[in-house]
């Protein structure tokens, strides 16, 4: 196909251009809604359009509960984007915090909320401690985060350089999604690639 394609670089939607979609929306269906709370999904969508739809649909969902006509100023918006993160992030993130199959040897860790971890869940706390967006996170960042949520003593550099290969190999064979992170071995450099990931480390459960 060389010559026979072209690659089209489609960039992440502004923050302007991602409250257009609500304010539109709900102005077409006739329903009120603040303005502030289009900026709120906004902001909190990573430059994802899908993510501000899904946003629009769990409100009018909420909303309404089957009752008559909705009441959007009524919605929190923090429970809207909780409900979506589960919708979202939860398959691949269980799949990065159980790892490989070999679990048996895996030193138990406390976090400062009290909760008993492995360190793939650790460095997963540690990400969401950051609240990332779509970034490209230095080994330095994420070695304090991991010192801010837990107990115990941190893992040491190439403990988590292992987990966050692992975590790399399973986001890019994981079938159902595409890659959500990447992992530059030699920099010791994390990259989270998908904003879906990113929202679900922000907003999701990270424990059941």
């Amino acid at each position: 196909m060389t010559g026979r394609i072209m690659a089209v670089d489609v960039p992440s939607w502004s923050e302007d251009e991602l409250a257009y979609i609500p304010a539109t929306g709900f102005n077409l269906l006739e329903l009120p809604f603040p303005g502030a709370l289009a900026g709120r999904m906004a902001a909190e969508a990573i430059g994802s359009p899908h993510l501000v739809q899904d946003f629009c649909r769990t409100t009018c969902r909420m909303a309404d509960g089957g009752q008559g006509p909705a009441r959007i100023d009524e919605v929190d918006a923090d429970t809207v984007f909780r409900d979506v993160a589960e919708t979202i992030g939860r398959p691949i993130f269980d799949k990065l915090a159980r790892g490989p199959r070999q679990r048996s040897d895996r030193i138990q860790r406390q976090l400062k909320d009290d909760q008993v971890v492995d360190i793939y869940e650790l460095v997963l706390h540690a990400l969401a401690h950051l609240r990332p967006g779509l970034v490209s996170l230095e080994y330095k960042d994420l070695r304090a985060a991991i010192r801010e949520v837990s107990a115990t003593q941190i893992p040491q550099l190439h403990e988590v350089a292992r987990v966050l290969k692992h975590m790399a190999s399973i986001a890019a064979n994981d079938q159902s999604s595409t890659p959500v992170i990447d992992f530059e071995d030699d920099e010791k450099k994390l990259h989270i690639t998908d904003p879906f990931f990113a929202f679900y480390l922000r907003w999701g459960r990270l424990r059941e």
